[in-house]
């Protein structure tokens, strides 16, 4: 057997090509796996102010979301209530803003105004849209595009002071005709008031609208409120001076027209007031502060209006939302998250760990809902409050100049209160002011 004899030469070449063709490959088979375990995209989440109490909660929806998505990581980042609006303009200004940030629908339709925020209607089917509670997708559109994804709701009830009114021998009232005999009855025979009318933030034109007034005509170039059936006062007027009657009679704390729900919700517990609108969470708020007080409390729906003999509500739907700013890299993984986060598992998550609302239909049907509530006070006050979502609006929907017309409305209503302006006088005012905002050209 002969042997073929190799030089040496010939032998280190071909071993330093073996070795740098493994080497080659095994680089190759690095960078594919480096490439195919990091995520590929990221998307940064803006919270308000859910940390450090729902850290678990915020945490677990995104663990479920990386799992179902392995290509995107979530990054969160939890700001202060009294930052966000700040913190999300100064982001945008300075190109840095996240892809997802929980808003409230004034402040986000501020930003819709500017064309900050993405529409989801692109990136949702019609089934998906449909799945939520319509009035709260209803309220975050502006001029008829949406801009936001509704996550969790909140409606006030009524809770009130039983002692106060079995006192002065008045049933709760239905409505606000109701609540001005009421106010008087009650004043005269325990001294007490029954009412604390909060006229800060959306309130007074929400208000508005529940005693059957309207925030714009028809056409949408004037206040719906100034409007006057034939022969007859307009709402604006009926609304005004039922308000300034409130006031000049003595039936509400002068305070009124200076604090707000906060001062309401104080007097409230102090038994100076009778009766307060608030959401159902206020009820564990009392149960924990005064709970000798607790069982003194009475639960009713928001009051409405009468009209050909019978009560008609407009009960007011405030929702939370989740919006995607324009401004993201990746809207498609944006959305996706989006909708991961108001879809109905998360949101039954959210709900059994803090008394919020879902914003999706099928949560109702979740036993946590269906199933009765061994305190009764709560029991009834998630009825109603359910009741009032699913049959109730976002009653003064997002609107240009949103703001201006809220404060112009506010300011000439306390003036008539104060007896600064008379009623007339307060309208003639609001129009003025509203209607170039409008900008309906004559």
């Amino acid at each position: 057997m002969r042997f073929h004899r190799v030089s040496r030469n010939k032998l280190v070449s071909s071993m330093t090509h073996h070795t740098f063709a493994n080497l080659a490959a095994l680089v190759v088979m690095l960078l594919t796996a480096t490439v195919t375990a990091a995520p590929t995209k990221q998307v940064e989440f803006w919270t308000m102010q859910l940390s450090p109490f729902h850290d678990a909660y915020v945490q677990g929806v995104i663990a479920g979301f990386e799992r179902e998505n392995p290509d995107i990581k979530v990054k969160w980042v939890d700001i202060p209530w009294s930052e966000m609006e700040r913190k999300t303009l100064t982001s945008i200004a300075a190109k840095s803003a996240p892809d997802v940030v929980n808003l409230n629908p004034q402040f986000s339709s501020k930003l819709a105004e500017f064309g900050a925020l993405a529409s989801p209607d692109g990136y949702l089917s019609k089934a998906e849209i449909a799945s939520y509670v319509q009035p709260a997708w209803r309220g975050n559109q502006l001029n008829g595009k949406t801009f936001a994804l509704p996550w969790y709701l909140n409606t006030n009830v009524i809770l009130y002071n039983k002692e106060i009114f079995a006192k002065a021998g008045v049933k709760v009232p239905e409505t606000f005709d109701e609540l001005l005999v009421a106010a008087r009855q009650i004043k005269a025979r325990t001294g007490s008031y029954t009412y604390f009318p909060p006229l800060d933030g959306s309130a007074p034109l929400e208000a508005m609208v529940a005693m059957g007034g309207a925030v714009l005509s028809a056409n949408g170039c004037t206040p719906g409120f100034i409007n006057k059936p034939a022969g007859q006062p307009s709402a604006g007027e009926n609304i005004f001076n039922y308000y300034r009657s409130l006031y000049q009679e003595g039936l509400v704390p002068k305070n009124v027209v200076t604090e707000g729900h906060r001062k309401s919700v104080e007097m409230f517990l102090s038994g100076q007031v009778a009766m307060i609108t608030t959401g159902m969470q206020f009820l564990q708020t009392i149960k924990t502060s005064n709970p000798s007080f607790y069982p003194n409390v009475g639960v009713a729906a928001q009051m409405g209006f009468a009209r050909d003999g019978k009560v008609t509500r407009r009960a007011n739907i405030a929702a939370m939302n989740i919006a995607v700013l324009q401004s993201s890299k990746d809207l498609t993984s944006a959305f996706a998250f989006a909708k991961y986060v108001t879809n109905t598992q998360s949101q039954m998550a959210l709900a059994k760990r803090a008394p919020i609302l879902p914003s999706t239909n099928a949560s109702y049907a979740d036993p946590f809902f269906t199933e009765v509530s061994p305190d009764a006070i709560v029991n009834q006050a998630r009825t109603l409050s359910i009741a009032q979502v699913q049959d109730g609006d976002v009653l003064v929907p997002p609107m240009l100049n949103y703001n201006k017309f809220r404060a112009s409305y506010a300011r000439n209503l306390q003036a008539v209160m104060l007896n600064k302006k008379t009623v007339a006088q307060g309208l003639d005012d609001i129009e003025k002011s509203w209607t170039p905002l409008l900008g309906c050209k004559p």
